[in-house]
């Protein structure tokens, strides 16, 4: 069978087609700019490569048009009609606790997910945009299945979800730490396992997931115990544009000094700080990484936040778990970037943390352990391949159906 995997950014959408249970990619690309002049569209298949940026898609509905145009096309298609696709599968950031596992989407889920918006403004919307012009492009027939990122961390015990607040907020307004990127850790999890040889639930692992998102998790026995976002994906660490820890009369004290409404304020936390606020040029981590590199004070200022923050969740995680077996980078950062990945761990023998420098600025390794043999920690990169998550729910939901 085949199913579809969709990722709906606010101006984007993710895609690829997997044949199941095999697991293999028959297409995938991705429209970025829609609603712009000109977008950009890579569409990829084992016999086709292309880009294009010459072509004006208006909203997502004409995205996805296009999409199953080009997948069902007799030149550049891999199936006959969109009759073919047995089931879409949704990345969707934060449900709070209204399910406990993902699930088939139906058009009385749809009013959970509106009801939802507020608890990721950056994300929730634009995926629900996603399951939306679905429904109106495949029609009730095709089942779509919701995968939900903060699943991942359903089981998170109670000492470290609730905040310091008055019980009854949590009660009435479920404020709470939900934590995100669960599709992302469930395959760092299993990847870090096999890496090293042994199975999820025999390792203390702490899994960092670094990119203009980015958050870690501790992970024990194979179960999320802790993680740094919270009741929305602004808390925890630095991120590219996102403030991450701030005290929070900090916030009520820009607030009153600045005059900014509650509209601004939540802009000011999710789209104006981070490495962005802190270097005040950039939001892309390869400028501030290469700022760094020149001597940029304002780079630099960034980048060693940045990295200690990181630190300093590590030595948290550590304390939680009672020690830790492994430690995992993925994202576009964590992939990506020796000298991150070495500025968070440099000073790290007390935890028996070694890298080999050779390995982590091999550049060529995608995937695979990058520590020293006397390590007694494993460290490890994985190129997280969250769409196949994706389809491995998708396919698991219709199968036991």
């Amino acid at each position: 069978m085949y199913i579809l995997t969709i990722n709906s950014g606010s101006t984007s959408i993710k895609f690829k087609l997997y044949e199941m249970p095999a697991e293999r990619v028959a297409a995938g690309g991705r429209i970025e700019n829609i609603g712009f002049e000109k977008s950009v569209i890579r569409y990829v298949t084992d016999f086709l490569n292309e880009k294009s940026d010459n072509i004006k898609i208006k909203n997502h509905r004409a995205g996805l048009d296009y999409i199953i145009k080009k997948l069902a096309d007799t030149k550049t298609g891999v199936i006959k009609d969109k009759k073919d696709i047995s089931a879409i599968g949704h990345r969707i950031v934060n449900v709070g606790d209204r399910v406990s596992s993902h699930r088939i989407i139906d058009e009385k889920f749809l009013d959970v997910l509106r009801d939802c918006m507020d608890l990721a403004p950056l994300h929730n919307p634009p995926n629900l945009m996603g399951v939306e012009v679905c429904f109106e492009v495949f029609g009730k027939n095709t089942p779509n299945i919701g995968i939900f990122d903060n699943i991942f961390h359903i089981n998170i015990p109670s000492k470290a979800f609730l905040y310091g607040i008055n019980y009854n907020y949590y009660e009435k307004y479920r404020i709470r730490k939900y934590g995100f990127h669960g599709i992302a850790y469930t395959y760092m999890v299993e990847k870090c396992a096999e890496l090293i040889g042994k199975k999820p639930d025999e390792l203390k692992i702490i899994a960092l997931m670094l990119g203009g998102g980015s958050s870690a998790a501790a992970v024990k026995n194979g179960v999320s115990i802790d993680t740094s976002m919270g009741f929305t994906p602004a808390e925890g660490l630095i991120m590219s544009t996102r403030c991450g820890d701030i005290d929070p009369a900090a916030l009520s004290y820009i607030l009153n000094r600045e005059g900014f409404t509650p509209g601004e304020l939540d802009d000011f936390i999710n789209k104006k700080s981070g490495v962005l606020g802190l270097s005040g040029k950039y939001s892309d981590f390869l400028n501030i990484e290469t700022g760094y590199l020149e001597n940029d004070p304002d780079c630099t200022r960034a980048f060693e936040c940045y990295c200690y923050r990181v630190k300093k969740y590590i030595g948290a995680y550590a304390a939680a778990m009672n020690g830790v077996d492994a430690i995992i980078f993925g994202g576009g950062v964590g992939e990506n970037s020796p000298i991150i990945r070495e500025a968070i761990l440099s000073d790290m023998d007390y935890l028996g943390v070694m890298m080999d420098k050779n390995l982590n600025d091999d550049r060529s390794i995608k995937e695979g352990i990058i520590s020293s043999k006397d390590s007694r920690v494993a460290i490890c990169v994985a190129k997280v391949d969250e769409e196949l998550i994706m389809a491995r729910e998708t396919h698991s939901l219709l199968t036991e159906k």
